[in-house]
């Protein structure tokens, strides 16, 4: 069975869809920012603070290899995994990937409703909709090179009419 990985931007469903995949399909979720804190015994705030993005892009880039021999997984990646170094290759070659293509708006929304302030890139924002929006911008090149795009309100179903056929 192939693995399936899930790209997008932050809250826009990875875990909760990834988690209901797994358990629904019979496969183990991976939360590959949690394995990042894991290896580092740090949570990925203090990471980029303390140690700054690029030690944490090459430490994401290194557990992301270390991960994509593993197979029946469901993979929730960081927003920024597809962005760098060749991650968005590894992805496509672990599996079937799918970018979970959430508006801005909405985004902003659910970032709101979780009241947790742990986004490194969010830090200092002064409009939480338009940096979404220009994250997503930049982002855009490298999520549309998933196998599939899933847009709008995405739920377990959607998932699910995606990936069956190609499992």
């Amino acid at each position: 069975m192939k693995n399936i990985i899930l790209v997008g931007m932050m809250s826009s469903g990875k875990t909760t869809l990834g988690k209901q995949l797994a358990r629904l399909l019979n496969y183990r979720f991976v939360d590959l920012d949690k394995l990042i804190e894991r290896d580092q015994n740090m949570t990925i705030s203090s990471i980029f603070s303390e140690k700054g993005e690029s030690y944490f892009r090459q430490v994401e880039n290194r557990i992301l290899k270390e991960v994509r021999s593993q197979s029946n997984i469901v993979l929730a990646c960081g927003g920024g995994t597809p962005c760098f170094f060749d991650n968005m290759d590894v992805i496509n070659q672990m599996g079937v990937s799918i970018y979970l293509d959430v508006p801005a708006a909405e985004l902003a929304k659910r970032i709101e409703s979780h009241g947790k302030d742990d986004r490194p890139i969010l830090s200092g924002a002064t409009s939480l909709k338009e940096t979404l929006a220009n994250k997503i911008a930049e982002r855009r090149t490298f999520y549309s090179r998933a196998h599939f795009t899933l847009t709008g309100a995405i739920d377990l179903s959607h998932l699910l009419e995606v990936i069956k056929p190609n499992l």
